[in-house]
């Protein structure tokens, strides 16, 4: 089933309060640089970086996913954002795109 990005985040929301080794960061929607450069890179707008725990909570739910890139918890835009404002966590992210449709 195809979502857009308000519904996406909605059952990340779910999950974030469920699961605290869950760590899903997106770039503020109010640094329009980071944005930009996460636009340019990834090719779009509403960009996610999720932990290896993220990874397979949203395959368990049968979240149809299309994985962009992996990245380094350097390569986090800075500041990320945490869905639920806990602290960055190392380790590798894998780089989701979602439409707002």
């Amino acid at each position: 089933m195809r979502q857009g990005a308000l519904g996406f985040q909605r059952q990340l929301s779910a999950i974030l309060r469920e699961r605290a080794e869950i760590k899903v960061y997106s770039v503020s929607p109010f640094d329009l640089d980071e944005r930009r450069r996460a636009k340019d890179r990834f090719g779009g707008d509403i960009v996610y970086f999720l932990n290896d725990a993220a990874c397979q909570e949203c395959e368990r739910l049968g979240l149809d996913l299309q994985f962009l890139a992996e990245i380094s918890d350097d390569e986090l835009p800075r500041p990320a954002n945490s869905g639920c404002g806990i602290a960055r966590a190392e380790g590798r992210y894998r780089v989701i795109r979602k439409s707002d449709r």
